[in-house]
């Protein structure tokens, strides 16, 4: 069987100092779309419900920003073939829960995303980068691209949808390949003398596209 993510939730301190990190399935930002739960049930039973509350796992959103009339046209718009002189939209949520979240809440904690592109078929070896976003874990309003309470009451659930849109074309993206798209989350402290890295980090590699040559209009 196949893993495609790795969370490292850091689930094993004291109840007073629980914290873990995850990729909720049905949580994400405004104006943003939630994760592609797509795990058969056997993955899911063994592997998909982590932070707390306990919530099925989800893997990057991506399609053109604008679909055609061929694109999918309901939820959850998935669209794995997209043409490489059209902009791309990706979205992907991670969460930071339980009790100690609102001790690393704050400027001296920062989360890195990276975003990349893997060739696969044919496969090449040469990543492309796609997007890095470095920000503070400081929480702001609900919005992509920040941190921000899923409760500002109760804050024990830290959430950051990733929004990042590009032309293939742009990029580097050759036409006819079939890449894999690998979501990185890192976490560091920067309180002391030197950064340090945190022990919760996840990444995704679950979602594979087609960059197909130029846009046709059905």
């Amino acid at each position: 069987m196949t893993m495609h993510m790795s969370i490292n939730p850091l689930p094993n301190l004291k109840v007073s100092h629980l914290l873990l990190f995850d990729y909720p399935a049905d949580y994400h930002a405004k104006g943003t779309l939630p994760n592609i739960n797509i795990e058969p049930p056997g993955i899911e039973q063994m592997y998909g419900k982590l932070g707390t509350p306990a919530k099925e796992q989800g893997h990057p959103l991506i399609k053109e920003a604008k679909p055609e009339a061929e694109d999918p046209a309901v939820r959850p718009f998935q669209d794995q073939t997209l043409d490489i002189d059209r902009k791309v939209l990706i979205n992907h949520t991670g969460r930071l829960s339980g009790s100690f979240v609102r001790y690393i809440a704050n400027d001296k904690c920062a989360s890195i995303v990276k975003l990349y592109a893997t060739p696969v078929a044919p496969a090449t070896g040469i990543s492309l980068p796609i997007d890095e976003q470095k920000q503070p874990l400081t929480p702001q309003t609900d919005a992509a691209n920040v941190w921000y309470w899923r409760n500002a009451t109760d804050r024990n659930e830290l959430l950051y949808t990733v929004q990042a849109e590009f032309k293939p074309k742009d990029k580097g993206f050759k036409p006819e390949v079939v890449y894999t798209l690998v979501s990185k989350w890192e976490f560091w402290d920067y309180s002391g003398d030197r950064a340090e890295r945190m022990p919760i980090s996840g990444f995704d590699e679950g979602v594979t596209f087609e960059i197909i040559s130029a846009t046709q209009n059905l």
